[in-house]
Formats: C-alpha cells, sequence, structure tokens
C-alpha cells in the first residue's frame, strides 16, 4: 500500500514539474504580417494605409502567469527617434494581454525614453492592436503626446482593411473600451 501511495506522489510531481517547465517556458513569437494604419473617426475613413509589421521575441510566463515580451517590433514607414541599435522593448502584458511599447535608450550619457504605443495581442500573438501616441501638435521641449478614442491613431494586424482593422481593435481591447465602440 505504502508503494502505491509513493508511486501516486512520484507521478503527481512529475506532472507537476511538467506542467510548470511547459509553463514557464519562453515561447517564440515571429509575426511577419500586412496590417492597416488608421485613424479614428468618421472622417478620415479613406485615408487607412498598408503596413507590414515584424515582431519577434520570446514571451515569458511568471508562475502566477503574468506575461512579458522581450524582442523587437517594426512597423513599415514608422519613425521611431531611437537609436537602431537600442530598440529591443521589454512589455510587460497585463491578464488582458496589454503593455505599454516604451523605448529606454541612452544618448548622450543620460538615460532616455519614447513611448510609442500601447499593444494589445491576442493569446497566440497573430493578431494585435497598437493604440499609436500621437506627437503632433507637440510644443518645443513638451515631449508629451495623447491618444483618444475619437480620433486616435491606429494600428491593426492582420487586417487587409479599414472594417478587419477595427472588429481586430474592437475585440482586442473590449475589456478596456468598457462598451465603448470604435468607428
Amino acid at each position: 500500500m505504502n508503494k502505491k501511495i509513493g508511486l501516486s506522489i512520484l507521478i503527481i510531481g512529475i506532472a507537476l514539474i511538467t506542467f510548470i517547465v511547459i509553463s514557464i517556458y519562453p515561447k517564440t513569437i515571429h509575426l511577419h504580417a500586412q496590417g492597416m494604419k488608421y485613424r479614428l473617426g468618421a472622417e478620415h475613413i479613406g485615408d487607412e494605409k498598408s503596413v507590414a509589421i515584424d515582431m519577434n521575441g520570446n514571451v515569458y510566463t511568471s508562475l502566477t502567469g503574468n506575461k512579458r515580451f522581450v524582442g523587437t517590433i517594426s512597423i513599415e514607414g514608422e519613425e521611431i527617434p531611437v537609436p537602431e541599435n537600442q530598440r529591443q522593448l521589454e512589455i510587460h502584458l497585463g491578464k488582458d494581454l496589454s503593455g505599454i511599447m516604451l523605448y529606454p535608450y541612452m544618448e548622450d550619457e543620460k538615460i532616455h525614453h519614447f513611448l510609442y504605443a500601447t499593444i494589445f495581442v491576442n493569446r497566440s500573438f497573430r493578431e494585435a492592436t497598437f493604440t499609436v501616441i500621437d506627437y503632433l501638435d507637440l510644443v518645443e521641449g513638451n515631449q508629451g503626446g495623447n491618444w483618444s478614442g475619437d480620433d486616435g491613431l491606429m494600428i491593426s494586424v492582420p487586417a487587409s482593411d479599414r472594417a478587419e482593422a477595427l472588429r481586430i481593435s474592437n475585440r482586442l481591447m473590449k475589456d478596456d473600451l468598457n462598451g465603448y465602440i470604435l468607428h
């Protein structure tokens, strides 16, 4: 009887260790897809633009289930004012699989930060939407930007038109939108 209990405990222990190792082992992400860059609001319909997105890196899962993406995200045509060799991101993803794309970098022996967007992804990392910070109306010396659900700049992937891009955004951002629908 004691041998059966010991064997059962051993099997359960091995199963638990295997589950933990599989759960926290980094998942490699390679997403290359066409998406849409567009501005929200009916007055901006027709101004959409097709863009290529490359997302490469690893997703790490902690024992508590929190996810962290470490890697690079490149978006065709986007000017990121960060030195090319310092564009590695570390994005801590919340329970809704969203996180801040904040680039820390060194310049003139000082640490700087550039906030690009908030990213929302699905569980498989095959769909993503970005709420891109708008820096158009900056006053000299002001480093702030903004985003609005009324006329904010968006990028959604994979998408071949505005309607598909909006469906992805509304689905991935559902928890944060609290019933609001992006148009």
